[in-house]
């Protein structure tokens, strides 16, 4: 459990990253239908920015009304994207 806690502080800035991208995804791709709770202008935009982390979850929002698998392809998203941040940002050591 010390490694996990450990790999997560020394990646916080793409932990932070990944999840507020990711997440915005998620909540434009779960407020995509007119009947949706937070629809809205707002979901297009949101749509557009997350495209990359996003598509595979509003193909199959548009297919199918389910959320839950959009849920699981969000979550897959979300650690896919954090370990490629991952790769890319890493945290100073403290001395």
């Amino acid at each position: 459990m010390k490694e996990i806690t450990s790999f997560l502080r020394s990646r916080k800035w793409a932990l932070i990253i990944s999840i507020l991208y990711v997440g915005t995804g998620t909540l434009a791709v779960c407020s995509a239908y007119g009947s949706d709770l937070l629809y809205g202008e707002w979901t297009l935009y949101a749509l557009l920015i997350t495209l990359p982390v996003s598509i595979l979850s509003f193909a199959f929002r548009y297919a199918e009304p389910n959320i839950f698998p959009v849920l699981l392809i969000q979550f897959i998203m979300f650690l896919i994207t954090f370990f490629i941040l991952s790769l890319f940002i890493k945290s100073k050591p403290k001395n």
